[in-house]
């Protein structure tokens, strides 16, 4: 996980597009959606939105171990909440803050003060450098992992890191 400690870690935020799920850009896509397998989705076009490999198992034992889960996606609401619905991971998270916009040290803004978390008790999980970049500008005690395509099974390597930190401590 790019020498990221979790340590200390109570609120993981994550972003959607080429990030939690495979497409890059989820308002391009037009709902209703469809479930097509347990981690995956078509829009009413036929076009297929995939869950990272992991995902799901990730989020899923991360709420039950009692972490809160947050979004911060620059995406249009509606087709960017309708996804997470049809996929069944709505009801997963905390906070979910998707405006139409780049600036994602605003909306880590509004979920930090939602949650009662600070920000060096985050992990942000993006794909865009410069998001990443203006993020860390701002919160400079913010963990953050950029997940880029090399880093096709990061969800799965940070289940097992949880997992890890869990029997250690």
């Amino acid at each position: 996980m790019a020498g990221v400690d979790i340590r200390g870690v109570k609120l993981v935020v994550f972003d959607l597009d080429n990030t939690l799920w495979d497409h890059p850009d989820v308002s391009s896509t037009t709902p209703p959606y469809r479930r097509v397998g347990l981690d995956e989705i078509a829009d009413s076009r036929g076009e297929r939105i995939r869950l990272r490999p992991c995902a799901r198992r990730l989020l899923e034992e991360l709420r039950v171990r009692g972490f809160k889960l947050a979004v911060a996606s620059w995406n249009y609401p509606q087709p960017a909440l309708r996804a997470l619905e049809a996929l069944g991971l709505l009801q997963l998270f905390d906070v979910i803050v998707v405006e139409p916009h780049p600036n994602k040290d605003l909306m880590l803004e509004k979920i930090f003060r939602e949650v009662g978390v600070k920000e060096g008790e985050a992990l942000f999980i993006d794909d865009n450098p410069a998001i990443i970049e203006g993020v860390r500008r701002r919160y400079r005690c913010l963990k953050v992992i950029r997940f880029g395509g090399e880093e096709q099974h990061l969800f799965c390597e940070m289940l097992r890191a949880f997992r890890r930190l869990e029997q250690s401590g």
